[in-house]
């Protein structure tokens, strides 16, 4: 029998939805970029979503999807593309990026939830191909962080203040630059599906460690691990995309393990990559391998989980019973009675209709009449 107690996810709380955890989650980083750009940022975030919603709901009616007025999760992905854009994109970029988004990273597999990649940076990846020169335009002046790694030695003490990019004050896409905000979301995630921040956190580290022992700055290693965790959309993608449960593995180490991997793609791409932010590329490339490290084994608590959901076998029973088996079943066809004796195994078969005769014959006997006297007279 093929066991069919295993999880679909082992990490998914079923009692939340993954799109609605989401929207509660952009909240945050949402608010900060409308109090720091103001009118452009609600001008960029409402197209998006607008584009995204409209394609996700006709859509879905058009080819016969099931679809709902309640399903948001086109505005959800709507949200998520306009927060990786800046400020200033142009209003066309941001509905060709937001229709890449639905029509290609979520009709063909019915929900966003299914996706088997993050619909938002696959559309950033493909608005980053085709128009470089405004993604990457940020409308504050001075360069961003991502850039200022990219020239090695351009950062120093004095060239930008932690507390500027704790809040975000530092030329950006819409929501990847206030790093409080994003520490909002974080918290909100390890509350709501711990769990799902095993990757994130393995992620993170695995940035760290990389950025300690090869930084591209010269000003020191504990400040090459400040930029390289604070710059461009890292830290954004590490909370918002490593942390989807349809594109981690399902068991504890696959998701740990999968997480060290895929933030050494990622600063790889960093390290050699065309563009100054490369984190979206390496995120569809371990989202791509995802599955692969779920050969991994299952922990000690996973095997107890599996074991006590396990059903009970069930046996089934031949509908055709072999002849070998009915060569030795007696054969009660003509009304025989099967007689064992005590002294011996041999057994005496007499037809039942003789035995009904006799019985017959016995009870039409009429009874001894004796009148007056002893019988013995």
């Amino acid at each position: 029998m093929t066991n069919t107690n295993i999880p679909q996810n082992l990490t998914e709380n079923k009692k939340h939805s993954v799109t609605a955890d989401y929207a509660l989650m952009l909240f945050a980083p949402l608010f900060v970029a409308f109090f720091i750009y103001g009118v452009s940022a609600i001008r960029t975030v409402a197209i998006s979503v607008f584009t995204c919603g409209f394609c996700s709901f006709f859509g879905k009616k058009l080819i016969k999807t099931e679809t709902s007025i309640k399903d948001l999760s086109g505005m959800v992905v709507g949200v998520m593309v306009a927060l990786l854009l800046p400020a200033n994109t142009p209003w066309w970029v941001t509905v060709l990026t937001g229709l890449f988004a639905v029509a290609v990273c979520i009709l063909p597999f019915g929900t966003f939830e299914k996706a088997p990649f993050p619909p938002a940076i696959a559309a950033f990846c493909f608005a980053s191909l085709c128009w470089p020169d405004i993604i990457f335009n940020y409308p504050s002046n001075g360069l961003s962080l991502a850039k200022m790694l990219t020239y090695g030695n351009a950062i120093d003490s004095n060239s930008v203040a932690i507390l500027e990019i704790l809040i975000g004050n530092v030329p950006a896409a819409l929501g990847t630059g206030c790093i409080i905000a994003l520490f909002g979301s974080l918290a909100f995630l390890l509350i709501r599906r711990p769990k799902d921040t095993i990757p994130v956190f393995s992620f993170i580290l695995a940035v760290c460690i990389m950025a300690f022992l090869f930084p591209r700055i010269t000003s020191g290693r504990v400040v090459s691990v400040i930029m390289e965790f604070c710059s461009g959309m890292l830290f954004f993608s590490a909370v918002f995309f490593m942390s989807l449960p349809n594109n981690m593995p399902e068991k504890f180490w696959g998701k740990l393990v999968w997480g060290l991997a895929s933030g050494i793609i990622c600063m790889l791409i960093r390290y050699v990559g065309f563009f100054e932010e490369g984190i979206g590329f390496g995120i569809l490339i371990s989202c791509s391998i995802s599955d692969y490290f779920d050969k991994l084994p299952y922990t000690k608590k996973e095997k107890q989980q599996i074991k006590a959901n396990e059903p009970y076998t069930e046996i089934e029973i031949p509908t055709v019973v072999p002849e070998e088996i009915l060569s030795e079943i007696p054969d009660f066809s003509q009304d025989e009675t099967i007689y064992f004796t005590e002294e011996s195994d041999i057994t005496e078969t007499e037809s039942l209709e003789s035995l009904l005769s006799e019985e017959n014959s016995l009870s039409q006997q009429e009874p001894p009449f004796f009148i007056g006297g002893d019988s013995n007279e």
